[in-house]
């Protein structure tokens, strides 16, 4: 049931991810316009499309670790027992929950101090973009507390497979 629940709050996200992308390519192709061919009535597009990338780069974060994909250096693990590599990923699991756990709560007074502060050119509060921050951080610490309660049931994640085994074609 926690399975199906993540993966629906995946797919909602990853949705939100394509309309923002959607959304960025349209700022950017007006921007293009604007500048070369014809003067486009919009103030700031360079603070909107600011503001989709950030959301664009937390929210894919988070995803990123949902499916397991995050960047790490595995030349350690390559060459540790099976055993071992799983209790290694396990603690580096904990340990980025702890490290996004602090990040959310230190995120929190910069969203705060956001609401009082306008974006250059628009009617945008700051806090739209440390906000991303945040929301990341909370879909992070909900796919890592998933991901460390399947490693101490003795799950491998399905997305990540075998550690240490790369696909290289």
């Amino acid at each position: 049931m926690l399975e199906a629940l993540l993966s629906k709050l995946e797919t909602l996200f990853e949705w939100f991810i394509a309309v923002l992308m959607v959304f960025l390519l349209g700022i950017v192709a007006a921007m293009l316009v604007d500048r070369h061919f014809v003067t486009l009535p919009m103030a700031a597009p360079d603070q909107y499309a600011r503001i989709a990338l950030v959301w664009i780069c937390f929210i894919g974060f988070a995803l990123a670790i949902r499916a397991g994909v995050t960047i790490r250096v595995d030349m350690i693990d390559s060459r540790l027992p099976e055993i071992w590599r799983l209790r290694l990923a396990l603690w580096f699991d904990v340990i980025l929950l702890v490290l996004v756990v602090v990040l959310g709560v230190k995120g929190w007074p910069v969203v705060q101090i956001g609401l009082d502060q306008l974006l250059l050119g628009t009617e945008i509060p700051a806090a739209a973009t440390s906000a991303s921050l945040l929301v990341g951080c909370v879909l992070m610490t909900i796919f890592l507390a998933a991901r460390i309660a399947q490693r101490i049931r003795g799950k491998v994640p399905v997305a990540e497979g075998h550690l240490g085994e790369e696909n290289v074609e």
